[in-house]
């Protein structure tokens, strides 16, 4: 009998609380939500959700049934905007936090699947999967004017922060780029578990002389670098995909200034992009500093040879199967080899498989069950 009631124990989930607010746009962070929340219930955990999910989306395979979903009530109207961060995380999370931990209970574990600054304090355990340190690297950047007066408008929010950091059990994070910077910017150690790529769509065909890059147009993306080096490469053709927003002055600056071998291919399908990724031999990757790069592995899955920046998480996605530029000048040149190279594209989309949603639930809880959380 009591052999019998201590199986039943064991067989009961633990009460977790995955806290992600902000559901906009779809991109790596709800990914990651998303496959957190079916390992969970795979795991017949007894699973909770601070935030709700929309319909119409990557999550409607979930079995909600599954999810207790308690409404995160964000919605603020504050003005001017340079304090909407203030409003947002300590004025208004402040208030809800209190109501929250009232309305959800007390739980086992706490894991925040966005930022640390949203904990509400209901988990005996806190698990924070860091996609980059942001809040406080924003005022180490070395061209920032009065950095000092920088640190003492957000130090309300980096007091905060740094609280949050410090009672977090188990940092995880999504490159060993964002690792490093954990540590610097933040003191502590954290888990490399690389998300999960949703490559089944993305498959090599027959390759072309083409070179490809995909994301927002944003200048973060740096495309005016990939303009650059187009123009002295004007016997290749070059395509960029990305999204287009309402009257976007960065599209319409890039638009302006592309050379006739540059193609802009605006909002794209996802059926269009694999099939662009899957003729074309190369993809270059423009943005300096890039986390993780989910679109790179996306490219390697389509057997495109990567070509990133010498910086962040791309060049330890794409292992030793592509090429590293520091400057517009070194991009042509490793271009032109990739080009040249006689490689077999299957073998490029294998190292993509690393990357793939059972490899990322697999390490999260080989993270949790290590650390004694789950």
């Amino acid at each position: 009998m009591d052999a019998t009631i201590s199986n039943n124990e064991q067989a009961v989930g633990k009460k977790i609380l995955v806290v992600h607010p902000y559901l906009n746009d779809i991109g790596g962070a709800e990914e990651v939500l998303l496959k957190i929340l079916e390992v969970l219930i795979e795991r017949k955990q007894d699973c909770y959700l601070l935030g709700e999910l929309p319909s119409g989306s990557i999550f409607d395979n979930l079995p909600l049934s599954d999810v207790k979903q308690f409404h995160y009530a964000s919605e603020v109207d504050f003005k001017p905007k340079r304090f909407q961060a203030h409003q947002r995380l300590l004025f208004r999370h402040s208030k809800l936090k209190g109501e929250l931990r009232k309305e959800v209970g007390k739980m086992d574990l706490e894991i925040s699947t966005q930022d640390p600054l949203y904990f509400i304090g209901a988990g005996e355990k806190r698990v924070a999967y860091v996609h980059f340190p942001e809040n406080l690297t924003r005022m180490q950047k070395p061209n920032l004017k009065h950095r000092w007066l920088w640190k003492l408008f957000y130090w309300p929010i980096t007091f905060q922060l740094k609280r949050h950091v410090k009672k977090t059990d188990l940092m995880m994070c999504n490159s060993c780029y964002t690792q490093n910077a954990i540590m610097t910017y933040w003191g502590r150690d954290a888990e490399v578990v690389y998300p999960p790529v949703d490559i089944k769509d993305f498959k090599p065909a027959q390759k072309e002389h083409l070179v490809i890059s995909v994301g927002r147009f944003v200048p973060t993306k740096n495309y005016e670098m990939i303009i650059q080096v187009a123009r002295q490469l004007s016997n290749v053709k070059f395509v960029i995909v990305g999204r287009k927003r309402v009257n976007d002055s960065y599209y319409d600056k890039i638009s302006a200034l592309k050379p006739d071998n540059v193609d802009l291919n605006i909002d794209a399908t996802r059926a269009t992009v694999s099939g662009l990724l899957g003729k074309a031999k190369v993809y270059l990757h423009g943005m300096i500093g890039e986390h993780f790069g989910i679109s790179v592995v996306e490219a390697m899955a389509a057997g495109c040879i990567p070509v990133v920046h010498n910086s962040g998480g791309p060049k330890e996605a794409m292992g030793n199967y592509g090429f590293l530029y520091n400057n517009p000048e070194e991009c042509v040149k490793v271009i032109e080899e990739a080009l040249k190279l006689n490689v077999n594209p299957n073998d490029i989309a294998e190292r993509a498989k690393m990357f793939s949603a059972d490899n990322f639930k697999k390490n999260f809880v080989t993270a949790l069950e290590k650390n004694g959380l789950l």
